[in-house]
């Protein structure tokens, strides 16, 4: 299920989409992103520093996008992601990380998130024992290739009530929110967001 950051006359953009993180530390990571784009371009990887945000290192991911643009491949694996997937996902190709649907969906989202571009904010279900909800930013480089760099947090509290009849239910929902409706300077303080229109005008992720 895809959620749009729908036009209002208040708060805006980036208050809404804070609201929706509530993670100070993931906050802090968007608070990164929008120093470095603050022009309105895809910010360069090279300026971006993990080590600003020492406190979120365990959680934080980045991936590339393959030069046919039909992969992503891992290029950062926090150490708590390493734990819970009992693996690293750093030179990996997200292909081979996931199951064929879950990597179609993951896939074109993260392809939106870089060609939109957006800011995607997900929240999956994974195989009910644990919820995971994921900020994903997009990146470039002074080559023109594109990553996206984000953060994960996990809460093992939640308990699927289908646990029983399907031990490996998966479900994954997603907001999205345009770069630009993010960075411009006349809607730092405005409402304008991502809408069905402009998403179809993309490749869309299927939920």
């Amino acid at each position: 299920m895809i959620r749009f950051l729908r036009p209002t006359s208040e708060p805006a953009p980036v208050e809404r989409l804070k609201a929706e993180i509530a993670d100070s530390e993931m906050e802090r990571l968007l608070d990164s992103w929008l120093h470095l784009a603050v022009d309105g371009t895809l910010p360069d990887k090279a300026k971006f520093d993990p080590l600003e945000h020492p406190g979120l290192l365990p959680r934080m991911w980045i991936y590339e996008l393959t030069d046919d643009r039909r992969d992503f491949v891992g290029r950062l694996c926090g150490e708590e992601i390493r734990h819970v997937w009992g693996q690293t996902t750093k030179g990996l190709p997200l292909s081979q990380i996931s199951s064929p649907d879950r990597f179609r969906t993951s896939y074109r989202r993260w392809l939106y998130c870089v060609t939109a571009p957006a800011v995607l904010l997900g929240s999956s279900t994974e195989q009910a024992q644990f919820v995971v909800k994921r900020l994903s930013l997009p990146f470039t480089d002074q080559l023109g290739r594109l990553y996206v760099i984000g953060a994960s947090r996990y809460d093992f509290r939640h308990i699927d009530p289908y646990a029983g009849r399907h031990p490996y239910r998966h479900s994954q929902a997603a907001l999205a929110v345009r770069a630009s409706d993010l960075t411009r300077p006349a809607h730092r303080g405005a409402q304008a967001a991502s809408n069905s229109r402009t998403w179809a005008a993309q490749p869309s992720p299927s939920a």
